[in-house]
């Protein structure tokens, strides 16, 4: 369903506790109502609409869209994630703001507390102050919040927490901070508490995360058979803080997953489909940001089959929400608001509720089925059919390497070497950013030895070194990764 119908849908329900119009752009009123969104259940405000849902429309979107991103966050008391977007209905634009519920109530603007009753903006009574103030004492019980003991900031990833603060820069969703700000930074954004780490920091920013929370752990697995099957042809625990793994799950999805040939009824042409690229980085943020993370056997898992792909986290479905409500425009209600407010202000979290909505066009677009879900005995599973790897350890891979090695390499070498050196490719094709350490454990052989190796397959131009000279990695040359890919 397009972004426009979903918007009319919208408009259809009529204002609420969680919806309200408004004609013009007024940067007082537009403040006080999502402050009062912030201390209920969240909402949407739709400004170019009439209170009987007439669509007028209001001009200069795009600047009023960058000066309401500004003046909201500076103005609303503790800052809150905000997004402002401009909808197209028809020839006409309206702005669409929204926000979730607040993790951190009351929230002020103009040194007042709004609340929502009914579909009115009022400001709060005593009694419902009292209230938001219970229940942020209850928030800051939340797992997310307690201490993570035994960490220290130098063991944090600083280059991860300085990308951040660059992207805080670029985006201007939050308070600016200069790089040296780390200690400030994380205060002021709830990571850093009373002398201690929080463990969302530890989720988000620390160098071995799973030295103080098992959890974090993702597995990726890709099986030879069905969901029955125990035996796969590839098999990844991946242990790093939340965007080293986002990272590293992201390059394994563009290098591995197979393509969608079909062809032309009119030209006679094979044309060859990208994978849903998008819904399937939004099904990742998903899993990775709203996962259940108080249990320490809480997991997400990967799972490639012959048929369709599994993103699996631990955590029924948050906020109410059944399966179904997710194919419509719904609030986005996070698990983890810390978490997803980092993510928010690194703008990888885009339109608030409104991401699995896109990853259905997404697919659709991309001529695949929509993404199902389901939410049973404590796990969400999104499962996209159709996307499937192309496993390294198929014949007609191994037969791609084997040529590839054989006609690139000219060096007169032993089959043990030649062996060797197909083993290294494959590996480096499933293991994009590999390191000369990896290939030491993995093949057991001396440091030497791969440097050797190494050297050969990059005279050959089947591999390349990307980075700098400590932090760099191995790769495959685009030459040999097109050829794969055919």
């Amino acid at each position: 369903m397009k972004n426009e119908q979903l918007i009319k849908n919208l408009i259809k329900q009529g204002e609420s506790g969680q919806l309200e119009f408004k004609e013009v752009v007024r940067k007082e009123e537009i403040a006080k109502t999502l402050c009062a969104f912030l201390n209920a259940e969240g909402g949407t405000l739709l400004i170019g609409v009439q209170d009987d849902g007439k669509i007028i429309g209001i001009d200069n979107a795009e600047k009023y869209e960058s000066e309401l991103k500004q003046y909201l966050f500076s103005v609303i008391i503790p800052e809150a994630p905000v997004t402002v977007s401009i909808e197209k209905i028809g020839s006409k634009e309206i702005l669409s703001i929204k926000v979730w519920n607040g993790s951190k109530p009351p929230y002020i603007f103009n040194g007042e507390i709004y609340f929502r009753r009914g579909s009115h903006t009022v400001k709060a009574t005593a009694s419902e102050i009292s209230g938001l103030i219970t229940e942020r004492q209850k928030t800051e019980l939340h797992w997310e919040r307690q201490p993570a003991l035994g960490i220290e900031i130098d063991d944090l990833d600083e280059l991860e927490i300085r990308k951040t603060i660059q992207d805080l820069t670029k985006f201007g969703r939050g308070k600016l901070f200069s790089e040296k700000e780390i200690e400030e930074f994380l205060t002021y954004y709830g990571l850093y508490r009373d002398g201690h780490l929080t463990n969302a920091a530890v989720v988000l920013f620390a160098k071995e995360p799973t030295r103080y929370l098992p959890q974090c752990r993702v597995r990726l697995t890709v099986f030879k058979e069905g969901k029955t099957s125990d035996s796969y042809s590839y098999d990844k625990v991946f242990e790093g803080n939340l965007f080293r793994n986002i990272e590293d799950l992201l390059q394994f999805f563009e290098v591995n997953i197979a393509t969608q040939s079909k062809f032309s009824d009119k030209k006679w042409l094979r044309e060859d489909v990208s994978y849903p690229k998008f819904a399937l980085r939004e099904g990742l943020m998903n899993a990775l940001i709203h996962r259940e993370f108080s249990s320490v056997s809480g997991t997400v898992h990967i799972a490639f089959y012959p048929t369709h792909l599994e993103i699996i986290n631990s955590g029924s479905l948050f906020g109410g929400y059944s399966p179904n409500d997710l194919s419509k425009s719904h609030l986005s209600v996070p698990r983890n608001p810390d978490i997803a407010h980092i993510c928010f202000l690194r703008q990888m979290i885009e339109k608030i509720g409104r991401g699995t909505v896109l990853m259905i066009e997404d697919c659709e677009n991309k001529g695949y089925v929509s993404p199902k879900w389901n939410s049973n005995h404590g796990y969400t599973t999104v499962v996209f059919s159709g996307v499937t790897v192309t496993a390294k350890t198929d014949d007609a891979v191994n037969d791609a390497v084997n040529d590839a090695v054989n006609d690139a390499v000219n060096t007169e070498i032993t089959s043990t070497v030649k062996t060797r050196l197909v083993e290294i490719v494959n590996y480096i094709a499933v293991n994009q950013k590999t390191k000369v350490n990896d290939l030491v454990n993995h093949f057991n052989v001396s440091e030497r030895t791969v440097k050797e190796n190494l050297k050969l397959l990059i005279e050959s131009n089947l591999i390349v070194y990307s980075g700098s000279k400590k932090a760099g990695f191995y790769m495959l040359s685009k030459d040999l990764h097109d050829k794969l890919h055919e």
